[in-house]
């Protein structure tokens, strides 16, 4: 089934130094995303105030779209588990 979607997600902290650390981890993660998905999937990452926010924009399979936010979540708790130890 074909989709086009948008949305934001916000992550809360409370910690503008580890939300900053959680954003960047997130971008150097969408940077390496298959050429083929960069085409269909734009995901901008920025931390504000204490919070990561995630927008994201996605045209194509709902299969692939379930999968990217599935990494997009893993790669937070990831950086969550690494800056909680900092």
């Amino acid at each position: 089934m074909r989709i086009e979607a948008r949305a934001e997600i916000v992550w809360h902290y409370g910690d503008p130094e580890r939300a900053e650390a959680i954003a960047q981890s997130l971008e150097v993660d969408n940077v390496s995303l298959p050429e083929g998905l960069k085409k269909s999937l734009n995901v901008v990452s920025l931390s504000e105030n204490g919070d990561v926010i995630t927008k994201v924009k996605y045209s194509g399979e709902i299969e692939t779209l379930i999968k990217a936010l599935d990494d997009l979540v893993f790669s937070i708790k990831i950086a969550e588990d690494v800056t909680e130890k900092v």
